[in-house]
């Protein structure tokens, strides 16, 4: 509840008093019901779902805007894989899915993925989603919590911008093994429910925890994606301002002085972002046979190259019907233009200063400088 007061204060002093956030969180209080009792009916109804391993799981990481999503999905096409729909992640018990899973179309208007632009990012309730998101709805907290709301207030480098964004001179990031335990609480549900042996797991913000994920998960597969900075950075603020947009019309309601506090701790969040896991990597604290770096225009210009490799990373062997989807795919990409364009001068940013402060990007990973 503290931490409702806390968010609805920011909130308030963001962008003036609103109604619909406590709408939001009376909701979000039934929801939490709902899965407390439905979490516990599955120890009872499904307790094998305790004994499910999580072995050799992937993680799909990168900066926003990097390709992620993409590759995420598309692997799922192996089904071999399974992932997180975004209504499952508000849901993620056996019993609950099982109880909602007719009505499930009628939950939309309910849903947070209503915010995003489906020209930038398709976030229905049935759309596979990262598992960032699990960690907000369900402990709201992590990075998405900072990002959206507590950047508006904080400043880069404080103690609490340092934890979000995992400052190894700093205490972890709050709440890291209640939020471990919740996802893997949630893998097991989800491999028990959808009868797979293995996860993918899609997130931004474990590229700054990568070093973890290997301590945890030994045997765990590390997908890389890595874009020009000058894409994806203006991309990844185009997609959280365009969210906040249509909840709060955050370029009207906000001070000229807020504003540009929350968009250059946005910068420097993906600044972190790409310098954490370069490095892990450039420290050798990432063994070569967890990890595979996959350049952004590799999956645009050459994707069955790109997939193929992948796959025999990953120890998958394709279907038929994957390598038909594959192909067609592979000859969609190129021909794909993006109809999306970024100005610069809205998020403060130029060109020069990207370019200097992420000059070890273009050097490291083979992208045009």
């Amino acid at each position: 509840m503290l931490k409702y007061l806390r968010l609805y204060r920011t909130i308030c002093r963001t962008f003036g008093w609103r109604l619909r956030p406590l709408a939001t969180f009376g909701m979000l209080g039934v929801q939490r019901t709902v899965n407390l009792a439905t979490r516990a009916a599955d120890h009872v109804l499904y307790p094998a779902f305790r004994k499910r391993s999580i072995d050799k799981p992937v993680f799909v990481l990168g900066n926003p805007r990097s390709g992620t999503t993409f590759v995420h999905r598309f692997l799922l096409n192996t089904d071999q894989l399974c992932a997180f729909e975004l209504w499952e992640m508000l849901f993620p018990a056996i019993s609950a899915r099982r109880l909602l899973s007719g009505v499930v179309e009628h939950l939309a208007p309910f849903s947070p993925g209503r915010y995003h632009s489906a020209d930038a990012h398709e976030a229905g309730v049935r759309d596979v989603e990262t598992d960032d998101a699990m960690v907000f709805l369900q402990m709201m907290e992590g990075g998405f919590l900072w990002s959206y709301f507590l950047a508006w207030e904080d400043q880069w480098g404080s103690e609490q911008s340092r934890r979000y964004f995992f400052d190894k001179d700093t205490k972890a990031l709050p709440n890291q093994d209640r939020m471990f335990r919740l996802l893997e609480d949630a893998w097991r549900r989800n491999l028990h429910h959808k009868h797979k042996r293995r996860i993918i797991a899609k997130s931004s913000l474990m590229s700054l925890r990568v070093e973890e994920l290997v301590r945890r998960y030994p045997d765990c597969r590390i997908i890389y994606l890595v874009r020009d900075p000058l894409e994806s950075i203006p991309s990844g603020m185009s997609l959280l301002t365009g969210v906040l947009e249509k909840s709060y019309d955050v370029f009207h309601a906000t001070s000229e002085e807020r504003r540009a506090r929350w968009l250059e701790n946005l910068y420097q969040a993906s600044l972190r972002m790409y310098g954490a896991f370069h490095e892990s990597w450039q420290a050798g604290a990432i063994p070569e046979k967890n990890l595979r770096i996959v350049p952004y225009p590799s999956i645009v210009n050459d994707l069955q190259a790109t997939m193929t490799s992948l796959l025999d990373f990953l120890e998958i062997e394709p279907t038929p019907a994957f390598l038909d989807k594959l192909a067609e795919q592979d000859r969609l990409q190129k021909t794909r233009q993006s109809a999306h364009t970024y100005s610069l001068d809205k998020f403060r940013l130029s060109e020069d200063r990207i370019r200097a402060d992420l000059d070890f990007v273009y050097e490291s990973y083979g992208l045009k400088s």
